[in-house]
């Protein structure tokens, strides 16, 4: 007795290693990698359910940032159609299987604990970076939002007052850890008005709160408070040892704000940086999005202290074909 499972269609699978072999060694690294996680397989992509990392279903995001010359990206780690109460244990078997270092036993106690909280949706992703120095890998924990009692855990001293400030209307949704620094980062969202959110989490940090919604203006080519109306604020802390301030950056859904994958690209564009090649390559080759879906995840900007904020996008690899849909 056996079953059919739903094959992707393969033109994906072929501009999307095409796309990685172009980018040269650190491309093929990343390919080797997914083959070796098993989300690509010698015919093309695993016959895996659609992942809910990206809005096409694609279980791998390339992740561009505006000065990163080396190559990211982010994948899911075993079929999304899975129990994902077992996909931190997978994640951090593929670390070590990278050469890298998983999260310590009190981190992942830690998240243990705030998993068991409540029901996952996905459970972890690993991200994927390759660079001069090698291969590295971060560990992307969900938080349920039944784990709001338990944040105590996982807020530093310095980051802890601005969730205070800010109140119930703030949650953490997802924990980071990367494999080579050791450097956790939080991963929340608030459904305060940017107006008011902004201020308050840039202090911190210790960096200014213009610039920020100076460019976030400029890459809606709107006002902020009209982008408040569309999306929810979403914002991360890297976090650092000892008094060091954390690394602020906000994060707007490009879906909710542009709607079409061809504004959100035309903006990007227009964005200096070390991201441009890669990210043109990409998107010049995807087919359009089915109705209603995008190609793009979520824009960020990370902010600097005396610079304007670097700009990043995520984009989902190729992996359905509208024309096979219905």
């Amino acid at each position: 007795m056996f079953e059919l499972a739903p094959a992707q269609p393969s033109r994906g699978d072929l501009d999307w290693c095409w796309y990685l072999r172009r980018l040269g060694k650190g491309g093929e690294t990343l390919e080797r990698a997914l083959h070796d996680i098993g989300v690509l397989q010698p015919g093309g992509w695993a016959y895996w359910q659609d992942s809910k990392m990206t809005d096409t279903g694609a279980p791998v995001e390339m992740m561009f940032i505006a000065n990163q010359s080396s190559l990211s990206l982010r994948t899911e780690v075993e079929d999304p159609a899975k129990d994902p109460a077992g996909r931190v244990a997978k994640a951090c078997d593929l670390m070590m299987q990278f050469g890298g270092t998983p999260p310590p036993a009190a981190l992942r106690d830690v998240i243990s604990a705030v998993q068991g909280a409540g029901p996952l949706r996905f459970g972890a992703w690993l991200g994927l970076h390759s660079g001069p120095d090698g291969l590295a890998t971060t560990l992307y924990a969900e938080v349920p939002a039944e784990a709001a009692d338990l944040r105590g855990l996982m807020l530093s001293d310095l980051i802890a007052p601005v969730f205070d400030d800010l109140g119930s209307g703030t949650r953490i949704t997802m924990l980071g850890y990367h494999s080579q620094t050791g450097e956790v980062t939080l991963y929340c969202e608030t459904d305060h008005d940017f107006a008011d959110a902004i201020p308050k989490l840039v202090a911190p940090a210790e960096v200014p709160a213009e610039p920020l919604v100076f460019e976030i203006g400029l890459m809606l080519d709107a006002g902020v408070a009209d982008a408040r109306q569309k999306t929810t604020l979403q914002f991360n802390y890297a976090l650092h040892d000892g008094n060091v301030p954390p690394t602020l950056t906000l994060l707007l859904s490009s879906k909710a704000i542009f709607e079409h994958d061809t504004v959100i690209a035309d903006r990007v564009k227009n964005f200096p940086g070390d991201h441009v090649a890669a990210y043109t390559a990409l998107t010049d080759q995807l087919l359009p999005a089915s109705p209603g879906k995008a190609h793009h995840g979520d824009v960020g900007f990370l902010a600097r202290k005396t610079r304007g904020p670097l700009v990043s996008i995520g984009v989902a690899a190729p992996w359905a074909c509208p024309f096979e849909d219905g």
